[in-house]
């Protein structure tokens, strides 16, 4: 028997999105019977002006004389007292509440109460639907769904729900702002699986479940040859593609967020969105707002990894881009902090790898590789850690393995957030190798994705110089030089993130050139 929410004379069912008064239907618009909705759920509260809008008109930018209408047309169909006006602050529903159609009539009873979200992401994975009769599909279907829950479990900035609890909804057609207020999450994963012969189409999609706004999809489509080689793979390939989209929101969300009474963790999390959202820029100012967040809250919680793991990342793009008065210091201080964060977290794989980026550039490559490996073992869903080390296998390692590391990053996330980086990673790797051309070819593409970064001119400069159009590496070198000229001091210092000898050679050498320093003769004998 579905819910059935009594107040007054009317009866609101809303299973079926119907308003009833005496038994008769009553009309009522979409928006408004949603406006109805949103304020019965939360009933124990006042809603902003800002919340309704975001729920009721997801994805749609409208002002907010198109709430006051939905307003006043519930005022005008149930009555004045129905919605009441709290101001400065929004609305909230008016009238006494009874749910009928459930054991027992009394509603504050039958209703479970909305769980609390986390300070971190949350997140449940629904059983993807079987689009068709076969009993191995909808095996290949709940596996799919496991798999994903699974992958998603490796990374510990995430809470995700547990497969038991997400699949008590198979079979179920749901609202997911249902299942967001029932599993206490933020965001749902949902998807489908249809096989034809001996091809396979999986789609899965990412949704805000407190407003409904889709932020993520994509399909695959693959050939069944082993079923359970196909299932990891096209689970892996759907939680490496959507788990970086997940940060757009939440940094959106992070920077909305009042600094009063915020959690150690949701300080945290402001600082670290601040940082992750301007890695590649030269400017220090987002860097030094992260730093304030992540201090705020270490000093609610000392032990608060995310705070600890945003200061290594703040320190380690200071010592890169060389905005510090002493590199040395910096150094030191971020690796204190990583090594904090991978002590009170160890299996927490970003920590893992700002240490090793930390040790790479106090001059320890060894023990930088090693603990950059152990980061992608330990997570090998993270496309950015994956690129990562494409970059240090390529310039520290095994030199084969860093162009293929490189495009397996970009291949597993085509749209991740951090795709500038990801081609500019890929440019370092071809210049070791002495593809100059790809090289400037990466690092094209990488100012294409963030034009006012200076690393990509940095790849552009040596690269340039590389095929031998000296030119244009000197135009490079000037470009780098108007936006990050700490950074092109610092290179021309013969401070590279490399233990191999004939890479530090060439590449300080042809950056030399590039800024006019040196005879382009002397890159004759090193390309």
């Amino acid at each position: 028997m579905q819910a059935r929410y009594r107040f007054g004379c009317f009866d609101m069912l809303p299973d079926t999105r119907q308003l009833v008064r005496g038994g008769a239907p009553v009309v009522i618009g979409a928006r408004a019977f949603d406006l109805l909705q949103c304020l019965i759920e939360y009933r124990e509260r006042v809603v902003s002006k800002d919340d309704l809008i975001r729920r009721i008109w997801p994805e749609t930018v409208v002002g907010e004389n198109n709430l006051n209408v939905q307003v006043a047309t519930l005022r005008k169909l149930i009555g004045p007292q129905a919605v009441v006006t709290v101001a400065g602050h929004g609305y909230r529903f008016g009238l006494e509440l009874k749910r009928s159609g459930v054991a027992g009539d009394d509603f504050e009873s039958s209703i479970a109460p909305r769980l609390a979200l986390p300070d971190k992401p949350s997140i449940a994975v629904l059983p993807f639907l079987c689009l068709g009769d076969d009993p191995q599909q909808a095996y290949f279907a709940d596996g799919v769904t496991e798999d994903i829950t699974t992958e998603l479990s490796r990374f510990h900035s995430l809470f995700v729900i547990a497969r038991n609890s997400a699949f008590t909804y198979k079979g179920q057609a749901v609202d997911v702002r249902a299942v967001s207020r029932d599993l206490g999450v933020r965001y749902v994963v949902e998807g489908s699986v249809r096989r034809a012969g001996k091809r396979v189409r999986v789609v899965a999609q990412l949704i805000d479940a407190l407003t409904g706004e889709h932020i993520w999809a994509e399909k695959y489509d693959r050939v069944v040859e082993d079923i359970f080689d196909l299932q990891e793979e096209v689970a892996r390939a759907v939680v490496v593609a959507m788990a970086p989209q997940i940060e757009v929101p939440e940094a959106r969300r992070a920077r909305r967020m009042g600094p009063d009474n915020l959690s150690a963790y949701a300080l945290a999390q402001r600082g670290w969105a601040v940082a992750s959202a301007s890695d590649m820029a030269y400017e220090r100012s987002p860097r030094d707002e992260a730093f304030r967040w992540a201090t705020q809250a270490l000093a609610l919680d000392t032990d608060c990894a995310l705070a600890l793991r945003t200061i290594a990342l703040v320190h380690w793009w200071h010592a890169y881009h060389n905005t510090t008065e002493s590199i040395p210091g910096t150094i030191a201080l971020g690796l204190a902090a990583a090594t904090r964060a991978v002590a009170l977290d160890h299996g927490d794989h970003h920590a893992r790898r700002w240490r090793a980026q930390l040790l790479f550039m106090a001059g320890q490559s060894d023990d930088g590789l090693a603990e950059l490996r152990q980061a992608h073992q330990i997570n090998p869903n993270c496309a950015l850690t994956l690129s990562w080390l494409g970059c240090y296998e390529a310039t520290s390692g095994d030199e084969s393995k860093g162009v293929p590391y490189a495009l397996e990053a970009l291949r597993l996330s085509p749209r991740d957030p951090s795709r500038a980086a990801f081609m500019a990673v890929l440019g370092f790797a071809h210049f070791a190798t002495g593809d100059y051309a790809a090289s400037v070819q990466a690092a094209q593409a990488a100012l294409r994705e963030a034009p006012g970064s200076p690393i990509p001119h940095v790849v552009g400069a040596i690269s340039w110089v590389g095929v031998g159009e000296i030119a244009l590496a000197q135009a490079e070198f000037q470009r780098l030089v108007q936006i990050a000229p700490r950074l092109a001091e610092a290179r021309l210092a013969g401070r590279w993130l490399s233990a191999r000898p004939r890479y530090l050679q060439r590449a300080h050498t042809f950056l030399r050139i590039a800024a006019g320093m040196e005879d382009p003769h002397a890159a004759d004998a090193l390309r």
